[in-house]
Protein backbone atom coordinates (compact mmCIF):
# COMPACT_ATOMS: atom_id res chain seq x y z
CA UNK A 1 0.00 0.00 0.00
CA UNK A 2 1.57 3.07 -1.26
CA UNK A 3 1.06 6.95 0.74
CA UNK A 4 0.43 9.51 -1.57
CA UNK A 5 1.66 12.68 -0.41
CA UNK A 6 -0.87 15.87 -0.81
CA UNK A 7 0.11 18.36 -3.54
CA UNK A 8 0.79 21.01 -0.83
CA UNK A 9 3.11 19.00 1.59
CA UNK A 10 6.42 17.93 0.57
CA UNK A 11 8.75 15.82 2.93
CA UNK A 12 12.57 16.83 2.90
CA UNK A 13 15.29 14.70 4.19
CA UNK A 14 18.99 16.30 4.39
CA UNK A 15 21.95 15.83 5.72
CA UNK A 16 23.73 18.01 8.65
CA UNK A 17 27.20 17.71 9.03
CA UNK A 18 29.61 19.48 10.99
CA UNK A 19 29.11 23.17 12.45
CA UNK A 20 25.63 22.86 10.67
CA UNK A 21 24.56 19.81 12.47
CA UNK A 22 25.99 21.34 15.69
CA UNK A 23 23.99 24.63 15.52
CA UNK A 24 20.96 22.78 14.36
CA UNK A 25 21.26 20.23 17.62
CA UNK A 26 21.64 23.51 19.47
CA UNK A 27 18.51 25.35 18.34
CA UNK A 28 16.49 21.99 18.74
CA UNK A 29 17.97 22.23 22.88
CA UNK A 30 17.30 25.88 23.06
CA UNK A 31 14.12 26.08 21.15
CA UNK A 32 12.25 22.59 22.51
CA UNK A 33 10.56 22.19 19.15
CA UNK A 34 10.45 19.08 17.27
CA UNK A 35 13.10 19.53 14.16
CA UNK A 36 10.40 19.77 11.78
CA UNK A 37 8.94 23.27 13.14
CA UNK A 38 12.41 24.51 13.71
CA UNK A 39 12.52 23.85 9.91
CA UNK A 40 9.55 25.21 9.37
CA UNK A 41 10.37 28.40 11.15
CA UNK A 42 13.80 28.92 9.37
CA UNK A 43 12.07 28.64 6.43
CA UNK A 44 9.67 31.21 7.02
CA UNK A 45 12.68 33.61 8.48
CA UNK A 46 14.51 32.82 5.20
CA UNK A 47 11.42 33.74 3.24
CA UNK A 48 11.02 37.29 4.45
CA UNK A 49 14.04 38.00 4.24
CA UNK A 50 15.36 37.07 1.17
CA UNK A 51 11.83 37.20 -1.18
CA UNK A 52 9.46 39.68 1.04
CA UNK A 53 12.36 42.37 0.46
CA UNK A 54 12.29 41.76 -3.61
CA UNK A 55 8.62 42.97 -3.61
CA UNK A 56 7.31 46.11 -5.60
CA UNK A 57 8.09 49.23 -3.41
CA UNK A 58 4.41 50.66 -4.36
CA UNK A 59 3.16 46.94 -3.23
CA UNK A 60 4.64 47.63 -0.14
CA UNK A 61 3.13 50.92 0.09
CA UNK A 62 0.04 50.18 -0.74
CA UNK A 63 -1.81 50.47 2.39
CA UNK A 64 0.42 54.05 3.19
CA UNK A 65 -0.77 56.20 0.01
CA UNK A 66 -3.50 57.83 0.42
CA UNK A 67 -4.37 56.80 3.91
CA UNK A 68 -3.63 60.19 5.52
CA UNK A 69 -6.17 62.75 6.38
CA UNK A 70 -5.93 66.13 5.31
CA UNK A 71 -7.08 68.61 2.42
CA UNK A 72 -8.18 66.49 -0.99
CA UNK A 73 -5.81 69.03 -2.70
CA UNK A 74 -2.91 69.05 -0.41
CA UNK A 75 -0.64 67.68 -3.13
CA UNK A 76 -1.58 70.22 -5.55
CA UNK A 77 -1.89 73.61 -3.11
CA UNK A 78 0.84 71.86 -0.33
CA UNK A 79 2.96 75.33 -0.56
CA UNK A 80 0.08 77.52 0.05
CA UNK A 81 -0.88 75.46 2.96
CA UNK A 82 2.63 75.92 4.09
CA UNK A 83 2.66 79.59 3.77
CA UNK A 84 -0.81 79.99 5.25
CA UNK A 85 0.60 78.10 8.40
CA UNK A 86 3.48 79.70 8.99
CA UNK A 87 1.76 83.41 8.27
CA UNK A 88 -0.22 81.94 11.09
CA UNK A 89 3.30 81.53 13.76
CA UNK A 90 4.95 84.16 12.22
CA UNK A 91 2.50 86.61 11.02
CA UNK A 92 5.27 88.86 8.80
CA UNK A 93 4.35 89.06 5.71
CA UNK A 94 6.45 89.19 2.28
CA UNK A 95 6.14 92.69 1.08
CA UNK A 96 7.50 94.20 4.95
CA UNK A 97 10.97 94.06 5.69
CA UNK A 98 11.91 92.64 8.92
CA UNK A 99 13.00 95.32 11.88
CA UNK A 100 15.23 93.03 14.14
CA UNK A 101 14.95 96.48 16.74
Amino acid sequence: MSSTVPSSDIRINARLSGADATRFQELLSSSGLPASDLLRDALREYHAVHVWAQRDPMTLLAGYIGAGEGPEDLSARYKNYLTEALEEKIPLSVHEPHDPR
